[in-house]
């Protein structure tokens, strides 16, 4: 009987009073729709970025990698061999509040006359396996951010 009276009521209000009730349901349903994809969105809006060397630029034996993160505290950074099929760990890094970080990674070895030459690097964050700094790895290793890998050469002097 209740919701029959309701509904009753419901008839006979104006225009004007069922286009506010209409708007309250709207502003309502888009309150509830940001709150709930609010931390959806701060999951796909985190960033991960190499910011220096340069994609294509040479580098020494020990470069400094710099960059920025953007949902995470801890970055690591892999180094891969474009003629080899291994994926070495470099130290993981602390981000700063501001979210950068930056490593000085190791690119080949110390010997100036290295034959070895292009090399590709990639910062990860919250990897899915368990990584560790001297690792070698036989593919990139994945984790809940991921880096555009960038190319480098490696220079003749250290």
């Amino acid at each position: 009987m209740l919701v029959i009276h309701y509904s009753r009521n419901f008839r006979q209000l104006t225009d004007s009073q069922t286009r506010g009730f209409k708007m309250r349901k709207v502003i309502i349903l888009m309150a509830i729709q940001f709150l709930c994809l609010a931390p959806i969105q701060r999951a796909f809006c985190a960033n991960l970025t190499i910011d220096t060397p340069a994609d294509g630029a040479s580098v020494s034996w020990r470069p400094i990698v710099k960059g920025t993160v953007d949902g995470a505290s801890t970055v690591w950074v892999i180094v891969h061999a474009l003629e080899k099929s291994e994926y070495w760990v470099q130290p993981k890094v602390t981000a700063r509040k501001s979210g950068q970080w930056q490593i000085k990674a190791y690119v080949g070895n110390s010997t100036p006359t290295a034959n070895i030459r292009d090399f590709e690097i990639k910062a990860i964050a919250n990897p899915t396996e368990t990584i560790a700094e001297g690792q070698v790895l036989e593919v990139w290793p994945v984790g809940q951010l991921n880096s555009k890998v960038i190319k480098v050469i490696r220079n003749k002097q250290n």
